[in-house]
């Protein structure tokens, strides 16, 4: 029990060390002098120049041979396969998100029993496309839950966990290691996207009429897209259709706009028409798949663009001290793995050079966080 509790200890250490949820205005910072309204400074690098476009390390690393790290990765790995032992540490992980959440003033338990009472049977049957199907890698468990985020629970909490997750992204203390001296801010969540937002815009170069929210999960990033750009189509697109059933939900709650959509289908192929839309967005989605998909997922999004359009990307920057910190300890590294078994594949992926070789400009990026970076490229 004793290894239980210290794989345990370093899974809590690592959600404060990169905050990862999907879902979801800052002015832009070309001196790299401050991030926020709070002036965080910004000393690590943002990404590399174009002829070194490859993070760390190219993800052939950790096969290649026996190294203390390698034999602690498999060690702890091998914890992790024991489905009792799984279940037990995702249960603490999910305890500490709920209770973080409470501290924050955003208490889980009265907006979950809100939700219980509705008639989710037929949200779902309106929201499903039955036609659709779910990929290997969306089926294993994911952030916490059995069944990943083809559940219930899962859709009913996804905006309050990013909100929990994201409430010390703007930590001026830089002090991950330890709870009690982090500042948490309930509006993390909010000050993250908002400066996505910001920084997305100053790179884009036109203003869009038509835009694809792929990842979408339960609206929150959809709205967050209409709220600055209100003129335009924006159209969420998530392949759980319990997210889609949920977003169909808090869109009505909203007043069902017009020019707010959602689709129950896969980023990786929409069905939505080809160079019909000015911008595509992934919010916080790629550190959350192989990079198999990610490719097939830009590929769409070129399919999807008009001449000129934007891809845009916000996600955990591999470059930042943050994520390099807990890359360089296994117990930290292995046990976020636990929530995002895919986490690996996106940190040693270069998805600069993917999105470049598709027909894209080679991106612009610039950090919307001091653990999060900004993406955008052009359809050539």
């Amino acid at each position: 029990m004793v290894g239980s509790q210290c794989v345990l200890a370093m899974s809590a250490i690592c959600l404060d060390f990169c905050s990862p949820i999907r879902n979801p205005t800052l002015s832009v910072h070309p001196d790299s002098s401050s991030c926020n309204t709070r002036k965080v400074s910004c000393k690590y690098s943002v990404a590399p120049q174009k002829q070194s476009s490859a993070p760390v390390d190219d993800g052939n690393n950790e096969g290649s041979g026996f190294s203390p790290m390698s034999i602690g990765a498999a060690a702890v790995n091998a914890l992790f396969s024991y489905e009792p032992f799984f279940k037990f540490a995702a249960g603490q992980a999910r305890s500490m998100i709920i209770q973080r959440g409470t501290e924050i003033g955003h208490p889980w338990a009265p907006e979950l029993a809100r939700l219980r009472t509705h008639d989710w049977s037929e949200e779902l049957k309106k929201a499903q496309n039955k036609h659709v199907e779910y990929p290997s890698y969306y089926l294993k468990p994911f952030h916490a839950y059995e069944y990943g985020n083809l559940s219930w629970d899962a859709a009913w909490e996804v905006e309050l966990a990013a909100k929990s997750d994201h409430a010390n992204t703007f930590d001026p203390e830089n002090a991950p290691l330890f709870l009690e001296k982090q500042i948490l801010d309930p509006n993390g969540d909010a000050e993250l996207r908002n400066s996505y937002h910001k920084t997305m815009v100053s790179m884009m170069k036109t203003t869009p009429h038509a835009i694809v929210d792929l990842g979408c999960a339960t609206g929150l990033s959809t709205y967050g897209l209409h709220e600055v750009f209100p003129k335009a189509l924006t159209v969420g697109v998530d392949l759980s259709p319990y997210f889609i059933s949920v977003a169909n939900f808090r869109h009505k709650e909203r007043g069902q706009n017009k020019s707010v959509q959602f689709l129950h289908a896969a980023a990786e192929y929409t069905g939505l028409p080809s160079g019909a839309y000015d911008l595509v967005s992934l919010c916080l989605v790629c550190h959350e798949l192989p990079r198999t998909a990610t490719k097939q997922i830009i590929e769409e999004a070129h399919r999807l663009l008009k001449p000129g359009g934007a891809l845009a990307i916000m996600e955990m920057n591999p470059y930042s001290p943050h994520l390099q910190r807990m890359v360089t300890n296994v117990f930290a590294l292995t046990a976020f793995k636990a929530r995002e078994p895919y986490f690996d594949d996106y940190r040693t992926f270069g998805i600069e050079r993917a999105v470049e070789e598709r027909g894209f400009t080679f991106p612009t990026q610039t950090e919307c966080s001091p653990r999060h970076r900004t993406v955008v490229a052009h359809k050539k």
